[in-house]
């Protein structure tokens, strides 16, 4: 039973890899099954078909969202956990990004195109938390964006600051700077609509938030380092 997890979880870790890497529609069981270095009818075992494989993938992905927790304390509950949601949502984005650039073609709906069920359902928090702030008068006075599109607007800089990454400067890791880097993008849409208090309280739980990674991974390093 052992062996059999064991070559189930690296058959999932190729898929995710090569899913990511060449996209869904260019990567075949076969290709699978030689990244992991068993033979095909190996993987049929665990896996009938590719599309069993991505749905699996998914379902990890909405399971890791549900588990993520943050360690620290919270100064400002509701705006520390709005940031690190989107903090963590883009480590999982990256980590899962052929499953809001492929999720049609593994899909594969008789009917035609669906929607994009993970992309909408990261929309729809955004556009919680929208009407969170503005229920808590953190949205500027006066000013009354339509919510619906500065969630999807939010979501669009956010998401797509992961292919700018990928395409534009070439990363093929995605580091705490990153994340960092691609908050400030999201602060730079979100800010504006915001009353000044509530600006400065974003600022400092995104302070915060990078400055309790960046100890953790130091003190990571220096176990490693240590044993």
């Amino acid at each position: 039973m052992h062996n059999r997890l064991t070559t189930r979880e690296r058959i999932l870790e190729a898929s995710l890899r090569l899913f990511n890497e060449k996209s869904y529609a260019a990567t075949s069981l076969t290709d699978i099954a030689k990244e992991v270095g068993i033979a095909k009818g190996n993987l049929t075992y665990y896996f009938s078909t590719k599309k069993d494989l991505a749905l699996e993938l998914e379902q990890r992905a909405r399971a890791q969202a549900l588990d993520r927790r943050s360690g620290g304390s919270r100064d400002n509950p509701f705006v520390d956990a709005y940031v690190e949601n989107m903090w963590f949502g883009l480590s999982d984005w990256w980590l899962y990004r052929f499953l809001y650039r492929d999720h049609t073609q593994y899909q594969e709906q008789a009917t035609g195109p669906q929607p994009n069920q993970p992309m909408n359902a990261d929309i729809e928090k955004i556009h919680a938390s929208l009407l969170k702030m503005k229920r808590n008068g953190m949205i500027r006075t006066g000013f009354v964006p339509d919510l619906r599109i500065l969630a999807r607007t939010l979501f669009m800089v956010t998401r797509f600051w992961l292919d700018h990454l990928w395409e534009a400067e070439g990363h093929s890791e995605f580091s705490a700077e990153d994340q960092r880097r691609g908050l400030e993008h999201h602060f730079a849409v979100l800010l504006p609509n915001l009353t000044a208090p509530a600006r400065r309280q974003f600022k400092v739980g995104l302070e915060r938030l990078s400055v309790g990674v960046e100890v953790g991974e130091s003190k990571r390093i220096t176990n490693q380092s240590i044993s």
